[in-house]
């Protein structure tokens, strides 16, 4: 597992209050600041590779829905009815500072304006890749 973008100081506190402490459920704890819809491919391998983030069933769904912290480290994948042909940002938490500065650089406008950037939208291309 790439443990990137993990906030490893409060990973490490939380280990020392609960050694027994799972990555997944670490991550459970994590807030979502943005999620993003994502076309249905065969390629997409969050929901194989870390079932532990699926939520939902998997084979009913036009599209999937991927739940992200600040940082940018995935936190869930659900199913989503939405039909979307490229990834499209859902929701973000509100925010006055620039996203662009919140998410490196992943989401970019402020307030209502908020998009993916050309860079978080080739990031999540690179998740269906090569669709």
């Amino acid at each position: 597992m790439n443990l990137a973008g993990l906030d490893i100081a409060r990973l490490y506190l939380a280990l020392h209050q609960n050694p027994s402490l799972t990555i997944p459920e670490f991550l459970s704890g994590e807030e979502t600041f943005y999620k993003v819809t994502l076309p249905k491919s065969p390629h997409f391998e969050l929901p194989k590779l870390y079932s532990w983030m699926l939520a939902g069933n998997r084979n009913q769904q036009a599209s999937w829905e991927v739940s992200f912290a600040r940082s940018g480290v995935p936190l869930k994948v659900e199913p989503s009815d939405k039909h979307v042909t490229q990834p499209e940002l859902r929701y973000i938490k509100k925010s006055s500072i620039n996203y662009s500065s919140l998410t490196r650089d992943i989401v970019s406008g402020h307030g209502e304006t908020a998009q993916l950037s050309g860079y978080g939208s080739q990031l999540m291309r690179l998740l269906i890749f090569p669709d």
